[in-house]
């Protein structure tokens, strides 16, 4: 949340030129009053109206953009031409960054951290009235998810057949996260409300993401830490007037908080989309292979989740804290100085002092300093290879580290069969797999031959609706029941 708080500050900061704390600030505490007074109420209705400001502003931007590049043609025969269109990249290393297995097994468990496992989410699946609300609505989000991710991949396709490689970062501006907000003063920026517009499109995504999550985590700490720790303490329950209240101010503190770690995101790294998604891969693939334990693997008990968890969690942020550590410094650029130049851009008010080069001098080659930065990865060894592991896989990783530890620690600790699994809190896939397989236990094997020692050799009979063979009292009886296999539950 604090990443995302943290993204529309630096539109503002491009577009309008106010500083960074006071837009972090006034964003935030917008975000948390609303959120605080309002509740989930407050924060499905601003979602909705949200979302149709950004797809208008979006839109706005591509077309425009598009017509001034030459058409959706050029835009392709630029990003073919400059390498941007990698869809034959079938490298199994997880090591490169964006590959056709990172983005479709790497991607698929990043996108579940946040559909199977992320609180703000789930939040949504039980505000439904029933099961079918739910799944109507998830299943109505997959298509519109998928033209909106489309359209910000064009937007890049967009961007880089606008500027190709001579792109203004950092000669022009500071950061990369500043890109698209520079387009937007570049392209409408002599569109009158246009640039409001996009600032409003940045504003609504922001706050649709930050409100989710504050009152997710205050929903959250309110049910299992705060009335558990009330009841214990005063032995009795809270009630609602004063639960509301409670809750008012939790959600209060979280945005306070969130504010104050927006101001830390700056020292994260240069891309925010790839930060969100490692934090996902860090603290969202533990969260998601607690699932994935109760829904699949009904022999872990709570002390192996408990630890699969605890491993989890300290190998992502080992992981993730080693990449941020062992990543190499940028490299330095060299902007040619045109001292006669100001920035008088477009015809708004927005002038600066900022010193450029000339539109004809080149800012610097992106395609060699990229190569000249793969070539460097590819020349570590060791723990610095390992760092350099795609953050689309940080997900998957922490997934299979977390139900590896719990299998083990589990199967050492006796499993569930001392407390056995309701059958309906497991996954119905994980039911259907199961239910492939007739067992039986030696209880049921040793009860067939004492009450079938005089029947005939071979001979066989229907038995309570399982296929049962009887042989004589010297041979074995091998008894098939199908509805005891859901009580063989444990390690």
């Amino acid at each position: 949340m604090a990443v995302v708080l943290y993204a529309p500050a630096l539109a503002l900061n491009q577009v309008m030129g106010i500083d960074m704390l006071v837009s972090i600030l006034v964003i935030g505490l917008v975000c948390t009053f609303y959120t605080a007074i309002g509740g989930l109420k407050a924060v499905m209705w601003t979602d909705a109206f949200q979302m149709i400001i950004v797809f208008a502003g979006l839109m706005t931007l591509i077309i425009k953009a598009t017509i001034e590049v030459g058409g959706i043609a050029k835009v392709f025969e630029k990003a073919s031409a400059g390498g941007k269109l990698e869809i034959d990249n079938f490298d199994p290393s997880p090591m490169v960054r964006h590959t056709v297995w990172t983005l479709i097994l790497g991607g698929f468990m990043t996108a579940l951290t946040v559909y199977g496992g992320n609180q703000a989410m789930v939040q949504r699946y039980v505000s439904m009235k029933n099961l079918r609300g739910a799944q109507t609505a998830l299943y109505l989000q997959l298509p519109a998810s998928i033209v909106f991710t489309s359209l910000l991949v064009y937007t890049g396709l967009v961007l880089f057949a606008k500027y190709g490689d001579q792109s203004p970062v950092p000669c022009i501006i500071p950061k990369a996260d500043q890109l698209i907000p520079y387009l937007v003063m570049d392209v409408l920026g002599n569109v009158y409300g246009v640039p409001g517009l996009f600032v409003a499109c940045i504003f609504s995504a922001s706050l649709s993401t930050v409100s989710s999550g504050v009152n997710a985590l205050a929903l959250v700490f309110m049910t299992d830490i705060f009335k558990p720790v009330y009841k214990k303490i005063t032995l009795t329950e809270v009630n609602e007037s004063k639960a509301t209240v409670y809750s008012k101010v939790v959600a209060l503190l979280y945005g306070l908080l969130t504010i104050g770690l927006a101001f830390l995101s700056q020292y994260f790294g240069t891309l925010i989309l790839q930060i969100s998604l490692s934090i996902f891969g860090m603290v969202g693939g533990p969260l998601l292979a607690l699932f994935v334990m109760a829904l699949f693997f009904p022999c872990i008990n709570s002390l192996g989740a408990t630890v699969g968890m605890i491993c989890s969690l300290t190998f992502s942020f080992w992981l993730a804290i080693g990449t941020i550590a062992s990543r190499p410094s940028p490299p330095t650029y060299s902007c040619p100085v045109d001292t006669n130049t100001t920035m008088t851009n477009y015809t708004t008010h927005w002038t600066s002092n900022y010193t450029i080069l000339s539109t004809t001098t080149p800012l610097y080659n992106s395609s060699t300093d990229i190569g000249n930065i793969q070539v460097a990865a590819a020349e570590k060894t060791g723990l610095q290879t390992f760092y350099s592991i795609s953050y689309l896989w940080y997900s998957t990783l922490a997934v299979l580290v977390a139900v590896s530890v719990a299998l083990l620690v589990s199967c050492f600790s006796g499993g569930t069969k001392k407390k056995p699994v309701d059958r309906r809190l497991l996954s119905p896939l994980y039911l259907w797999i199961a239910s492939l397989a007739n067992t039986y236990n030696s209880t049921d094997l040793e009860m067939h031959i004492l009450n079938k020692t005089d029947s005939k050799q071979g001979s066989e009979e229907k038995i309570n609706g399982a296929n049962t063979y009887k042989y004589s009292r010297k041979d074995y009886a091998v008894s098939f029941y199908s509805k005891n296999w859901s009580e063989q539950t444990g390690c």
